[in-house]
C-alpha cells in the first residue's frame, strides 16, 4: 500500500503541532481502511502521540460483524479503539495536539444517524464543526458516494446526499485528499 501521499504533507514542512486532516475516500472494499491505518501509524512515528481508533459501524447482522471483526484482527494494538457509531466521541472534542485520531467510516456515521432513532438528535452539521475544530491530526475514512447510480429510495438517496455534503465539507477543510482505488491511493489534493 503506498502512503507516501500523506507522508508529503507532513514532511515537506517542519512537523507542527496542530491539527491535519486527511480524507480518505473510496468505495466498499477499496483498502481505505488499511491505507488510513498504515497512513496513521507512519504519522505517529513523527508525533509520538496517541493513536485512537473511532469506530463507527454497527453489527447488525452476520456480514457486519465478520467484517468489523475482520478489521479488529487486522487493527494494529497501538491503536486505542473507541466505539462511537455517531461520532460523538469526546475525544475528538478534548485531543491533543500530538495524537492521531482515525475515524472510520463516516458515511457509516451518517447512515446510523439518518436510520436508527438513537441518534436522530445528532446534527451532522455538529459533526462538521466538531471534525473542524479538532486539535488532533486527523484521518477520515469516508465512502466516495458519488460514482454509483441514483437510487430508487427515498432514504438511499437522502444517504447519498447527506454523505457526499459532509465530503466536500471536510474536503474543503482538510490538508489533503486521498481517493483509494483497488488498494491504490490517488492524491486529490
Amino acid at each position: 500500500m503506498d502512503f507516501r501521499c500523506l507522508q508529503i504533507a507532513t514532511t515537506n514542512r517542519k512537523l507542527r503541532f496542530m491539527s491535519d486532516t486527511y480524507l480518505i475516500l473510496g468505495g466498499s472494499n477499496s483498502g481505505k481502511s488499511r491505507f488510513a491505518e498504515q497512513s496513521a501509524l507512519s504519522l505517529q512515528k513523527n508525533t509520538h502521540g496517541k493513536l485512537y481508533y473511532i469506530a463507527t459501524g454497527l453489527a447488525y447482522d452476520l456480514e457486519m460483524q465478520e467484517k468489523i471483526n475482520a478489521h479488529k484482527r487486522r487493527r494494529n494494538q497501538k491503536f486505542e479503539t473507541i466505539d462511537s457509531p455517531d461520532l460523538s466521541a469526546d475525544i475528538i472534542k478534548n485531543s491533543k495536539p500530538q495524537d492521531i485520531i482515525l475515524i472510520d467510516c463516516i458515511s457509516m456515521s451518517v447512515s446510523n444517524i439518518l436510520t436508527l432513532s438513537q441518534f436522530r438528535d445528532r446534527r451532522i452539521d455538529d459533526i462538521r464543526d466538531d471534525l473542524k475544530k479538532c486539535k488532533s491530526t486527523l484521518i477520515i475514512v469516508g465512502q466516495e458516494t458519488s460514482l454509483g447510480i441514483l437510487p430508487a429510495n427515498e432514504l438511499s438517496r437522502k444517504f447519498l446526499k447527506v454523505s457526499g455534503k459532509l465530503n466536500q465539507d471536510v474536503g474543503r477543510f482538510a490538508n489533503s485528499v486521498t481517493l483509494v482505488v483497488a488498494g491504490h491511493s490517488i492524491k486529490i489534493k
